[in-house]
């Protein structure tokens, strides 16, 4: 298994409180493997997924943070956000598209949000 960035897995434990999501169906993965391109037009990579599967009637949530991530941390916020807006709306079981990108935009922003509220929006001190 791949280390952690620092903060990654403290990050995740707030989320999962401050979202009321079971920690125990959210894993994570911090992956060495090269990212699937972006789906559509649009050059790039992804920097994370979200996946889903249902086990004994339950979901479970899979978020993968692929190492090319400039920050880790902001991409792990960012498919937080996916997986609480899926759950909002009951599409979890939507396939990988194009970006929608001011969907996009809205998760980047509470990523942000979220770690500032978490207390390490400075750690890189940008």
């Amino acid at each position: 298994m791949d280390q952690y960035p620092e903060g990654f897995t403290p990050f995740l434990d707030f989320l999962c409180r401050k979202y009321t999501i079971d920690p125990k169906r959210v894993f994570i993965e911090y992956s060495s493997n090269p990212p699937p391109p972006v789906q559509g037009s649009r050059p790039g990579f992804y920097d994370g997924l979200l996946s889903y599967r249902r086990k004994e009637g339950q979901l479970e949530f899979l978020i993968t943070v692929f190492k090319i991530a400039r920050d880790p941390l902001l991409t792990l916020g960012h498919e937080f956000a996916h997986l609480v807006e899926d759950l909002r709306l009951g599409s979890v079981d939507k396939q990988l598209g194009p970006p929608d990108d001011a969907r996009e935009k809205k998760f980047d922003e509470q990523a942000g949000r979220d770690l500032l509220e978490f207390g390490i929006g400075n750690r890189t001190g940008e």
